[in-house]
């Protein structure tokens, strides 16, 4: 990609032309070769200092390149900047300024590069919080010896960076199993692809070849076959409130973060199971992925709520209803929400009534309350739960000092650079677990 760069050279003060204003003043009213000796000098000085400037713009770069392809919250985005001087004359200071978006991402600092020289450093940060942001665009500020002029190199160039949500290790949530009421056993006889791989064993006469596992059979030299899940393992659909109205706290304290986490590590537990897993966040931005099984759906669920925010114009309760013809027979709904309001239960109830299996997720919105988070639930919030437990409805209630241990590590290979002590620089691939 090219890089849009563009020069500006400025004077801060004025005080350099009023003095040589003056100095001609007075050498028209009182001639004096002291008069000329400083015109000339000065003349001089700021000729000087402004070809100096006028050589850098054309002699100084700053290139900035980002280490790893992604970034997932809790790791440390690190980045290499090298600060390229082709000219014979020195950059004596050079202020960097940068203008990235990325919160507790301080990258501004005062290097200084020989002629003809490379000056390198690494900026790091680790990236607390998910989202969409970006890299750039940065300046740099550098100035004459005497300090007459000022050149600023302005890099337009940007970089999005995407920082996924973590998935963290979860309490036991148990979910109704979709396709049946409650934990009642299956009386049709369901189709494998409908069925959840529970184990393989050994073949046996009788056994269908259709069961046959031929990839564990191939390992082991020996016919295996699968046995699956008896009950109707239906698709899992997860609804996360985006309502800006009922979200409380702000940042990683927040409600709307610990729910994203929470979609995202449900979601990687269920799919772990061989669960096809579908999601649901209606914020700012719809968003709407129909049920798959794989890791690649959990990649995709991980893209879609790292760039996920809040909206007012999506209550739960048109959530529900605008889903409500994209829910298929047999289904477990699981909706992640802080409301402590019941306005939402009609259409909630109407999705139980059409055979779909609910469960509800609250966030004990009074422990996300600042400054002093109670330790025991929220009056509001256990009200709710009464209610969806007199409904029959599957509930849990989580607060904010849910502990959040990492679920699971992804390992991934960069480039490091090192320095030896005769000033040579090599690269060594690293394999890390972030």
């Amino acid at each position: 990609m090219k890089q849009e760069t563009t020069s500006r050279l400025t004077m801060p003060s004025r005080t350099p032309l009023a003095l040589i204003a003056l100095l001609l003043a007075l050498q028209l009213v009182t001639p004096s070769v002291v008069w000329t000796i400083l015109l000339v000098g000065l003349a001089i000085t700021l000729g000087l200092s402004f070809a100096w400037l006028h050589r850098l713009a054309t002699d100084v770069s700053l290139t900035r390149r980002q280490r790893g392809a992604w970034v997932v919250a809790g790791d440390a985005l690190e980045e290499m900047w090298e600060l390229v001087n082709r000219g014979a004359l020195p950059v004596l200071a050079a202020e960097i300024v940068d203008h990235s978006t990325l919160p507790a991402y301080t990258a501004n600092r005062v290097m200084a590069a020989g002629p003809s020289a490379i000056t390198a450093w690494r900026t790091t940060a680790i990236c607390q919080q998910r989202g969409l942001f970006t890299l750039g665009p940065w300046d740099v500020i550098m100035s004459d010896p005497f300090g007459l002029f000022t050149l600023t190199q302005h890099y337009a160039l940007t970089q999005s960076i995407l920082v996924y949500p973590r998935v963290v290790s979860l309490p036991p949530l148990e979910l109704p199993r979709g396709g049946a009421s409650g934990r009642a056993r299956a009386t049709r006889k369901a189709l494998e692809s409908d069925l959840t791989v529970a184990s393989v064993r050994p073949w046996a006469p009788g056994d269908s070849l259709r069961r046959v596992a031929w990839g564990i059979t191939a390992h082991r030299d020996a016919l295996m076959v699968r046995e699956f899940d008896q009950e109707p393992a239906g698709n899992l659909w997860i609804v996360l409130d985006l309502d800006a109205a009922v979200q409380v706290g702000q940042g990683l304290d927040g409600t709307e973060e610990f729910a994203i986490v929470l979609a995202a590590s449900l979601a990687a537990h269920w799919l772990r199971r061989n669960r096809a897993v579908g999601i649901v966040a209606f914020g700012r931005e719809p968003l709407l992925l129909p049920p798959q099984r794989g890791e690649a759906q959990l990649w995709r669920i991980l893209h879609s709520l790292a760039a996920s925010d809040t909206s007012p114009a999506w209550p739960l309760a048109r959530t529900l209803t605008a889903i409500r013809s994209s829910l298929g027979h047999g289904i477990t709904l699981a909706v992640i929400t802080p409301t402590t309001q019941a306005d939402w239960l009609p259409a909630f109830l109407l999705l139980q009534a059409r055979g779909v299996a609910p469960a509800a997720i609250l966030l004990d919105a009074a422990s996300f309350a600042a400054p002093a988070a109670p330790t025991s639930p929220g009056a509001a919030t256990l009200a709710l739960r009464a209610i969806l437990v007199r409904q029959g409805i599957t509930t849990h209630l989580l607060d904010r000092h849910l502990a959040r241990r990492p679920l699971i590590t992804y390992r991934r290979t960069r480039t490091d650079l090192r320095t030896l002590a005769t000033g040579r620089v090599i690269s060594r691939d690293v394999v890390e677990e972030v």
